[in-house]
C-alpha cells in the first residue's frame, strides 16, 4: 500500500491537472493487447513470437498496463475509455485478469467504458506460452465478454443493443457515449443492420434530449491509409457514417491500425485514431471538453517513473522508451531486410526507414523530410516496403497527436 501511495503522489506530480476548466476529460486508450503473466513463461516460442510480430511490447505489458492505470487514477478524468483489442488474443484469463486491474480506476470514482475489439471474442489464437511450443486455452464468447466486464459500461448503459455488444452511456449531463460494438461473431468489421435500426433510435433520442454524441469503435470509420483500409475500415462504414453526419455526432474514436492518425470525411466529420498503448511510444488520448470545443492531444506513459518508484531494476523497465523504441524498429526492420536483398545502401536504407515508421505511427508526420536522399531510394525500391514508403510520403506533413474539433 506505500508503495501505491508513493506511486500516485509522483504521477500526481509530474502529471498536469486532466479536468478541463469548467468542462469533462476522456482518457483514451486502445489496443493494449493485454496478456495475463500467468499464460506465458517468457520461454523461447513467446520470444521468436514477438521478435517476428508487430512491434508491441508484449513482454512487459504488464507492467505497461499497471503504470497506465496508475497515471489515469492520478489524473482522475471524468471518464476512461477503452476502445477494443483489449487482450492480446482473446484468453479469458487475460480478460479477467484485466478486469480486475480496472477495479482500482472504477474504485477511484473514474467510469471506465470498454468495448471489444477483433482479438478479443470467439479467439482461435488464444494460448499460453510455455517453453517452445504454446496451447490452446479458452477464449470468450459476446455473453461472457459482458460478464466480466458489467462495471465498465453495460450496467449503467442507458441502453443497450439486443443484437451486439453495443450500447449508449450518458457520463454526464448533455453528453452521450456511444460505445458501437463491429466484432460480434457474426459481424466482425461490420454493422449489423438490426444494430443500425437500434443506433438510429438512440441518436434520435440524443438529438431530441439536446445530448452531444461521441462515437467510439475499433474499427476506423474512415480510411487512414492507401494500404491499410481493406479490413480495418467498418464494412459498411459508409452508411454509418450518413447516419453519424445527419444526427450530428461530434467525432468517432477509434483504434485498430495501432498508429495515431487523424482525418475528416467529405462533410466534416472527424476521426482520431488512437496508436496502441501497446506500441512505442505507448501513448494514449486525452480529450478535453469546454464551452462546445474540444481540444484532443495525445500523451506517454512513463513506465520509467512507475518502475523506478515501484523499486524495479530491470534496466528496460527503468529506460522504457528507449527499450519500446528499440524494439519496435527492430521488429520492422527484420521484415524489411529481407526484401532489400543486395542493395549497396541497404542498412542507411533501413536506419531511414525505422525513423520514418516511428514518425508514422506515433502521429509525427510533420517531423518527416520527404526529399531526402533516402526517401528517394526507397520511392525507386519496388517492394513492398518501398510501395509503403510512397503510401506515407504521399501524405500531408502534419502533427496527427492534436486536434481541435466543434462539439
Amino acid at each position: 500500500m506505500r508503495v501505491l501511495f508513493s506511486l500516485l503522489a509522483l504521477l500526481t506530480a509530474v502529471l498536469p491537472a486532466a479536468r478541463a476548466e469548467d468542462g469533462y476529460t476522456f482518457l483514451i486508450a486502445t489496443d493494449l493487447h493485454y496478456l495475463s503473466p500467468a499464460l506465458t513463461d517468457h520461454g523461447a516460442y513467446f520470444t521468436r513470437m514477438l521478435e517476428n510480430s508487430d512491434g508491441k511490447v508484449t513482454a512487459y505489458i504488464d507492467e505497461v498496463t499497471d503504470a497506465f492505470l496508475l497515471q489515469v487514477i492520478a489524473r482522475h478524468p471524468d471518464a476512461l475509455i477503452l476502445s477494443g483489442d483489449l487482450t492480446f488474443n482473446g484468453a479469458r484469463r487475460s480478460h479477467e485478469d484485466l478486469a480486475a486491474k480496472l477495479r482500482s480506476v472504477r474504485d477511484a470514482g473514474i467510469p471506465v467504458y470498454v468495448i471489444p475489439g477483433n482479438h478479443d471474442l470467439h479467439s482461435y489464437m488464444s494460448a499460453s506460452f510455455k517453453g517452445d511450443s504454446f496451447t490452446r486455452v479458452a477464449s470468450l464468447t459476446s455473453d461472457e465478454f459482458a460478464e466480466i466486464y458489467r462495471e465498465y459500461g453495460f450496467d449503467s448503459a442507458i441502453s443497450r443493443d439486443p443484437c451486439s455488444l453495443s450500447y449508449m452511456a450518458e457520463p454526464m449531463p448533455g453528453m452521450r457515449l456511444l460505445m458501437l460494438d463491429t466484432n460480434t461473431r457474426h459481424m466482425e468489421g461490420a454493422v449489423a443492420q438490426n444494430t443500425f435500426t437500434w443506433l438510429e433510435a438512440e441518436l434520435q433520442r440524443a438529438q431530441q434530449d439536446g445530448a452531444k454524441v461521441i462515437a467510439v469503435s475499433h474499427q476506423n470509420l474512415l480510411a487512414h491509409s492507401d494500404l491499410l483500409s481493406d479490413g480495418f475500415v467498418i464494412a459498411n462504414a459508409s452508411l454509418l457514417r450518413s447516419l453519424y453526419e445527419r444526427y450530428g455526432v461530434s467525432v468517432n474514436l477509434s483504434g485498430h491500425v495501432h498508429m495515431q492518425h487523424t482525418a475528416t470525411s467529405e462533410n466534416g466529420l472527424p476521426e482520431i485514431v488512437t496508436s496502441s498503448l501497446a506500441v512505442s511510444p505507448c501513448q494514449y488520448g486525452v480529450l478535453e471538453i469546454a464551452r462546445g470545443a474540444a481540444q484532443y492531444h495525445t500523451e506517454v506513459v512513463d513506465v520509467a517513473a512507475w518502475a523506478r518508484a515501484a523499486g524495479k531494476t530491470d534496466v528496460n523497465l527503468l529506460q522504457f522508451r528507449q527499450y519500446a523504441a528499440s524494439f519496435f524498429a527492430g521488429t520492422m526492420l527484420r521484415r524489411a531486410a529481407a526484401r532489400l536483398g543486395s542493395e549497396p545502401d541497404a542498412s542507411a536504407m533501413m536506419t531511414w526507414l525505422a525513423g520514418l515508421n516511428a514518425a508514422y505511427f506515433s502521429g509525427r508526420m510533420d517531423t518527416v523530410d520527404p526529399t531526402s536522399e533516402m526517401a528517394e531510394r526507397w520511392m525507386q525500391s519496388d517492394t513492398f516496403s518501398g510501395h509503403y514508403v510512397q503510401s506515407i510520403l504521399s501524405e500531408e506533413r502534419r502533427d496527427h497527436t492534436r486536434m481541435n474539433l466543434s462539439l
